[in-house]
């Protein structure tokens, strides 16, 4: 599997790059007109987003789609009439990549930088956060393969 193409998420004024899908789960329950399809070998999941946190909430802010014969489809083919969406369906974590990459992995989310940030939702609320660094040790380990993935 190609390495995916990351959703982004602001957060404290930053853009950020997600290892996480936090659609998915609203996906799978929404009967859609149409089923989403791969752009590209990047993009398995047929679409991109954007998400930000404000007052520790979760907000879908912007979402493009493609369907059919790469039609492309925005926010409303989701969520008529709504712009920006509380994000209430998901519960579980964000991963979030900090620093240098160690280990490029050619598929999905599993490339492992030197650290990962974790948000952790309820119902779209912002409930934990922390942030894990490798030790030098576990990077050396990492760059020469030898090394279980930390996630």
């Amino acid at each position: 599997m190609t390495a995916q193409a990351r959703d982004i998420l602001i957060y404290n004024k930053e853009e950020l790059y997600m290892a996480a899908e936090p659609l998915e789960d609203y996906l799978k329950k929404t009967k859609l007109p149409h089923k989403l399809v791969a752009p590209h070998t990047a993009c398995w999941k047929g679409y991109t987003s954007k998400w930000a946190i404000d007052n520790k909430k979760l907000f879908l802010i912007e979402w493009q789609g493609y369907i059919l014969d790469y039609q492309n489809v925005g926010m409303e083919y989701l969520f008529p009439d709504e712009e920006i969406v509380f994000a209430k369906w998901f519960t579980g974590k964000i991963r979030i990549g900090m620093g240098d990459m160690v280990r490029y992995v050619h598929g999905g989310y599993a490339s492992v930088h030197e650290g990962d940030m974790f948000l952790i939702f309820e119902n779209g609320e912002l409930v934990n956060e922390y942030i894990k660094w490798l030790t030098q040790e576990e990077i050396e380990k990492i760059e020469k393969e030898e090394y279980d993935l930390p996630f």
